[in-house]
């Protein structure tokens, strides 16, 4: 008897059956026998990871992130209460994991990445998330390169706004981590870990809504707001596109995952989605459009806290 032929009882386990209708069976054993490096465990990093193990009850999840919740992190991530704050972010998600699939196997590595422990981090995974901070260069090349070493897809998804934004690196690709960051090929770490990212390079959807002075602090190098809304949205298209990932093997007519240089946007408040193929064009054209708007006095007025830890 085939995968597709198999009864719910025989195939998939109760947790997961109301997936099925949106896929099939053989999909979901994909899923069920995965392994998921999630580099980061902030507020994407931490939904996506729980979306992903609600989604797939995959086999092996590995968590990598150094960092502790504080009270800033509550305003988008539901698991940062005040019995966690202090508590380092891969325990705390460690723990979420357990008690909704106990059957899962989780591996911290509350170092967060390294040159010492990338390819640990990465060996045998079917799909890296970088979920890592865009100040800290080094650590998304680290990521990147052991994912290339070891033939793994590497997606890297953000919110932006109320919307988010996704891309993957496929293992073979010319069009590298590093190249889309603007760093020379064979920049070592500590040199990385001095540059600045191009925003206009990375972020290419900029919400024609935004606040201009929040714009411009963030193009300064000030840390980006990130609000519930874009990392609800950064869990749907990072969750979708993980799933086109780990059951591209299945063969059930899906579309591919969206790869670099090309990037997905999503955002619910302008009520826009679609692919983005020049990125530095499409950043600077909807820069020109928020500035435009703010300018006429079109657009919503924000405060920005630039000294606000996120």
């Amino acid at each position: 008897m085939s995968a597709h032929d198999m009864t719910p009882s025989d195939a998939v386990p109760l947790e997961f059956r109301r997936n099925l209708g949106f896929w099939r069976r053989s999909e979901q054993q994909l899923l069920q026998n995965s392994t998921i490096a999630i580099a980061g465990a902030g507020g994407d990093g931490f939904d996506l990871a729980m979306a992903l193990v609600m989604m797939t009850g995959a086999k092996e999840v590995r968590l990598a992130d150094p960092e502790t919740f504080v009270p800033e992190n509550s305003n988008r991530v539901a698991w940062a209460t005040v019995d966690t704050y202090g508590r380092p972010k891969v325990e705390a998600l460690q723990e979420a994991i357990a008690k909704i699939r106990p059957e899962t196997r989780v591996v911290a590595f509350p170092e967060g990445i390294t040159v010492d422990n990338a390819d640990a981090f990465v060996a045998g995974a079917d799909l890296v998330l970088d979920e890592t901070e865009l100040h800290y260069l080094h650590v998304g090349t680290a990521l990147a390169r052991a994912a290339r070493r070891h033939g793994v897809p590497n997606l890297l998804v953000m919110n932006i706004g109320f919307g988010a934004i996704a891309t993957s690196f496929a293992p073979g690709s010319r069009y590298t981590f590093e190249r889309m960051m603007g760093l020379p090929p064979n920049i070592t770490l500590d040199e990385a870990a001095t540059r600045t990212a191009d925003l206009s390079r990375c972020v290419p959807y900029v919400p024609a809504y935004g606040d201009l002075a929040t714009f411009q602090a963030a193009l300064a190098g000030a840390p980006l707001p990130s609000v519930v809304q874009g990392v609800k949205a950064a869990v749907s298209l990072g969750a979708t596109e993980a799933l086109l990932h780990l059951t591209r093997g299945d063969r059930n007519h899906r579309r591919s995952p969206v790869f670099a240089p090309r990037w997905a946007y999503t955002d619910p408040m302008a009520l826009a989605s679609g692919r983005i193929r020049f990125a530095r064009t499409r950043h600077w054209a909807g820069a020109a459009v928020l500035t435009g708007r703010s300018l006429l006095g079109r657009n919503p007025k924000a405060s920005y806290a630039q000294e606000t830890p996120l």
